[in-house]
């Protein structure tokens, strides 16, 4: 028997270089609306605080995630003394679909894991309209029907609610399902809270979690087909 039946994957900066999208979007924002008021770095600065601060909200389940599309850029453009339009956001969202790419070695992993009979699935707490379109744009249902979005379920990770969804939408069990992402608090947490085996992509080498330990860490996605094979 396969180590695991089931592999649940995180889409943003797991499989999908999203930092990489994020930055030119950023930068391509200021260009256009925020040049004449402040400086790229603070900018930078300041709109990392804002939507940090949201994301962790979401995932605390105080707020969802169609708010953090609208106030984030409402904040930043208050700070600059002007008001942000629909159009700041239309336009930073366009061109994070447009500069959207695979992390390294994402779909010969994808391959490798489809040809050895491994269930895939998708599990995500951006934003609805945005992770549809980088799931067609990118052909990831070539390798799973399964993408469970916070957003249309109502909880975000690290709720257990939104893991069990995409675990009954696989037709999996936790213990024999791993669960791979980047973050130790919504991917790592969640899987912990359901005994799920987490895999830690951790390219940046950031510090691990002071009281726990994740099952596995990888710094690059081809070392995780040792793991699943």
């Amino acid at each position: 028997m396969k180590p695991y039946q089931t592999i649940l994957f995180d889409i943003d900066d797991t499989l999908i270089d999203f930092k990489k999208s994020e930055a030119i979007s950023l930068s391509k924002c200021h260009d256009a609306f925020y040049k004449k008021s402040v400086g790229f770095e603070d900018f930078l600065q300041d709109y990392n605080k804002i939507n940090h601060a949201l994301w962790r909200l979401a995932e605390e389940n105080q707020i969802c995630a169609s708010v953090i599309g609208r106030e984030r850029f409402r904040q930043v453009s208050e700070l600059y003394g002007f008001t942000a339009s629909e159009a700041i956001s239309a336009f930073y969202e366009e061109e994070l679909i447009e500069n959207s790419d695979w992390v390294s070695g994402a779909p010969s992993l994808l391959d490798a894991l489809q040809a050895n009979g491994i269930r895939i699935g998708f599990i995500t707490n951006g934003f609805s309209h945005m992770q549809k379109r980088k799931y067609r744009k990118l052909n990831l249902a070539q390798y799973s029907e399964v993408l469970v979005i916070s957003e249309d379920i109502g909880y975000a990770k690290p709720h257990p609610h939104i893991f069990l969804h995409a675990l009954r939408l696989s037709n999996a069990q936790p213990a024999h399902t791993l669960m791979v992402g980047d973050s130790l608090t919504s991917d790592g947490e969640g899987a912990r809270g359901l005994a799920m085996p987490f895999c830690w992509y951790n390219p940046d080498k950031k510090p691990g979690h002071p009281e726990w330990q994740p099952d596995f860490e990888i710094a690059d996605l081809a070392s995780l087909h040792a793991i699943a094979h």
